[in-house]
């Protein structure tokens, strides 16, 4: 497996990349992190990813990282542009945590997976006290009210994203995120709740890596 580094073009400027290459990889995926998180953050699992045999493209969202640009309304162009890129490997299933996973199921990737995607724009004073004091700092710019703002003015997630889409969710996490993911395994969507886990264990936790890379096999299946 070859892993480099690739810097992606995006509304005049540059999306740091991280990319894993199997050999003769069978599609590709682009993994995005969530707020305050950062392309180092996901290699572990971008890692899982390519050992299933996909292309795996980590990025820098505006505002994180090495990305040079402030978090604003158009970070979802920093997506589009590396599902662009892998698009060259075949079908690409977007991967995203927390903000990225809303990124995610909202993108034009063939699949998607959120990872405790926010769902539901509105959350309680809590959770928006919580984030700004807990991530805020990692993001420019540093006001924790952005990206509630850029959450409610995204796309919403609609009925047609959810049918090529999986969510994952903890048990302890976000109230908000818990909430709608109950909603959505009780409508009988591809929803999959992991036991004792909170927000940040749903791209780092055994039982999260099984349910992500069996549906992969089921997007992705190996040639015979």
């Amino acid at each position: 497996m070859r892993t480099f580094r690739l810097e992606i073009g995006a509304a005049g400027t540059a999306v740091p990349a991280v990319m894993m290459m199997p050999e003769a990889p069978r599609g590709a995926a682009v993994i995005v992190h969530g707020y305050g998180g950062c392309k180092e953050e996901q290699l572990g699992l971008a890692l899982r990813v390519a050992e299933n045999g996909l292309a795996a493209c980590t990025i820098d969202l505006r505002g994180h990282g090495q990305n040079p640009l402030p978090l604003d309304g158009d970070v979802s162009e920093d997506v589009e542009a590396a599902i662009a890129i892998a698009r060259r490997y075949g079908r690409v299933v977007a991967i995203g945590h927390s903000l990225g996973g809303r990124l995610a199921l909202i993108s034009t990737a063939d699949f998607a997976i959120g990872l405790s995607p926010p769902l539901d724009p509105g959350y309680c004073a809590r959770t928006q006290d919580l984030l700004q004091k807990l991530r805020a700092y990692r993001v420019r710019p540093d006001d924790g009210s952005t990206v509630f703002e850029i959450l409610r003015h995204l796309p919403p997630v609609r009925e047609g994203d959810l049918e090529r889409a999986m969510v994952i969710y903890g048990s302890r996490d976000v109230p908000e995120i818990v909430e709608a993911g109950d909603a959505l395994r009780a409508s009988g969507r591809n929803a999959v709740k992991l036991d004792k886990a909170i927000h940040g264990d749903t791209y780092l936790l055994e039982n999260a890596f099984a349910a992500l890379t069996g549906q992969l096999e089921l997007w992705f299946p190996r040639r015979s």
